[in-house]
């Protein structure tokens, strides 16, 4: 369902967001190589850890990389985990295969804009925080970034922060 940002009608206690590198940024190169092999089985492993707890919204930012990893989780959970929902947030135009996929295989969609704007990355971010009572980071600790900004945002806020080591 496509709606706009401020139509996300979703228990924020009941939700939970994403925020990691890119995939060019990440220190594998391939979804084969055992690091990022392993990195999935506990990113998993914590969804499903929050699911346990309660959580039934899942909110990705729809970068290639961390955030497509996650979604990806969440929509594989379903077959588990029925009621689990998956929140995408685009920050520009659904203009791929790769994005179309996920739109498609969403329960809820955000478009922020339909192209690249400054900003629209930023506004994404604050998105994720604003809507969620925790913070699932997949953050190597490098200061500068969208990774960092999102982090900085849920610690403003005060939400519960969770690093999860690349």
């Amino acid at each position: 369902m496509l709606i706009k940002a401020n139509e996300l009608d979703i228990p924020r206690e009941l939700s939970v967001a994403f925020t990691g590198r890119r995939a060019s940024k990440l220190p594998w190169r391939t979804d084969r190589d055992p690091r990022c092999i392993d990195f999935l089985k506990r990113l998993r492993s914590e969804i499903l850890l929050r699911y346990s707890e309660g959580k039934r919204y899942f909110l990705s930012g729809m970068a290639n990389g961390v955030d497509s990893y996650a979604a990806q989780l969440v929509i594989k959970l379903r077959k588990e985990c029925p009621d689990i929902r998956l929140v995408c947030i685009f920050p520009d135009g659904i203009n791929t295969s790769h994005r179309l996929y996920f739109h498609k295989n969403a329960d809820y969609s955000i478009v922020i804009g339909d192209h690249y704007v400054d900003g629209c990355m930023r506004i994404r971010n604050h998105i994720l925080v604003d809507n969620a009572a925790e913070l699932i980071a997949c953050y190597d600790g490098i200061p500068s970034g969208g990774t960092a900004q999102t982090l900085g945002f849920a610690l403003n806020q005060g939400i519960k922060i969770t690093v999860l080591s690349l």
